[in-house]
């Protein structure tokens, strides 16, 4: 008797490793309050701590911060350069991200917003996704933004417990409107 296919073996994977993304990541090279990249600054809500992007990831990947007072949550930072990059191309390239993640299917539960920040302006809106593992599907939550900065395109993307939602949203959007 077979106890797992194969697609639930590689989703329960693929879940540890996001898991371990968020909760696992050892090496701590932040100032404490801020995320400094050369293209990018965002001021930190207390108790966010800033990571490397984990090894594999895309060029874009410019680094993790996690959260110490939210219990699971992590927010994913890519920054896109060129002269062929919008909007709607790093949103695409977010949802792509979400799709990949989430492959057991996701659902917008808010309708995009503007948002105004320091130093540009972009979107932000809200997303659940749904990880199936074995017989047990858990649901988690994923605010998302695309914002134009000066020097990139910023794409945000958070992860947590769906019991996180409100805490996540509110240090994500004052994360967001901090970039410069």
């Amino acid at each position: 008797m077979k106890l797992f296919s194969y697609n639930q073996v590689i989703r329960v994977i693929f879940l540890m490793l996001m898991i371990s993304i968020s909760v696992n990541i050892q090496a701590d090279t932040g100032t404490g309050n801020q995320f400094k990249h050369k293209y990018l600054t965002l001021d930190l809500p207390a108790g966010w701590k800033t990571y490397p992007a984990p090894d594999g990831s895309p060029k874009e990947s410019i680094g993790v911060v996690k959260s110490d007072k939210i219990a699971g949550a992590s927010i994913t930072l890519e920054c896109y350069r060129g002269a062929f990059h919008s909007h709607a191309s790093t949103r695409i390239r977010a949802l792509n991200t979400i799709s990949a993640v989430y492959p057991a299917g996701q659902k917008q539960l808010k309708e995009p917003y503007r948002v105004k920040a320091k130093g540009g302006k972009g979107n932000a809106e809200l997303w659940r996704g749904y990880i199936k593992a074995g017989d047990l599907t858990v649901n988690l939550i994923s605010p998302m933004a695309e914002l134009k900065t000066k020097h990139c395109w910023l794409a945000m993307i958070g992860f947590a417990p769906e019991t996180a939602t409100a805490a996540l949203q509110k240090d994500f959007d004052a994360i967001l409107k901090s970039a410069r």
